[in-house]
């Protein structure tokens, strides 16, 4: 019998290496800080929590809490950028399974909406550190900004049936810039924070209308 010819196309990709103990152990910390600072700044809000209380909670000594942010500000960056990621993930796996545009739309900012709802500082501090901030937070902050604009428009694309819309990016952009004035008002003490999704959700509603027309925008898909 003649010898097997080889394969064609590249050899498969080795498998991934297992993380070691070492990164294990440093993700594992990283978990509990984020989780215990997440508990809580949402209890008590910025101003009343110590750096050495989230470390306790963490059960991790200060100098290893200083290793993974290096500012109390810095650990608040950390909680509001995961929310916001899984914020963003959230929004556009509801447009995809059906839901309304503005319903989608408005799970991309629950975080900040709830954070500026029950302490407004903490959406305050986020939002200084993220224009102002010079950690590496601050990059991962922006990252996440560009990231929810992207995800609005996705939703749009979605609710639209994939249709071509060269406008849903522009409409991204209003979209957000004007939830993002809602929330920074509120922070501000400018508007209160108990009619913020109400506000949110007309403001989501009023733009949808005026910037795109009926095919453009869509009914959720069935």
């Amino acid at each position: 019998m003649p010898p097997t010819s080889p394969p064609s196309g590249p050899p498969p990709a080795p498998a991934a290496r297992p993380a070691g103990r070492r990164e294990r152990n440093k993700q594992d910390k990283l978990r509990r800080i984020v989780a215990a600072a997440t508990e809580l700044f949402t209890a008590h809000g910025y101003s009343a929590v110590a750096t050495q209380q989230i470390a306790d909670a963490a059960d991790v000594g200060a100098g290893t809490l200083f290793r993974y942010a290096g500012s109390k500000a810095g650990l608040l960056m950390l909680v509001m950028n995961e929310q916001l990621r899984l914020g963003a993930e959230r929004g556009v796996a509801l447009a995809r399974s059906g839901a309304a545009p503005t319903d989608a739309i408005l799970a991309l900012v629950t975080p900040l909406v709830e954070a500026g709802s029950r302490h407004p500082e903490n959406t305050a501090v986020y939002q200084r550190e993220t224009l102002f901030g010079t950690g590496p937070e601050r990059e991962t902050a922006a990252a996440h900004v560009a990231r929810i604009e992207s995800a609005i428009e996705e939703i749009l694309r979605v609710s639209a049936a994939s249709r071509p819309a060269p406008r849903l990016g522009r409409t991204a952009y209003a979209v957000y810039s004007t939830m993002y004035m809602d929330i920074v008002r509120v922070c501000m003490g400018r508007a209160p924070a108990d009619d913020l999704t109400a506000r949110l959700r007309g403001s989501i509603d009023h733009l949808l209308d005026a910037l795109l027309p009926d095919g453009e925008r869509g009914a959720p898909p069935g």
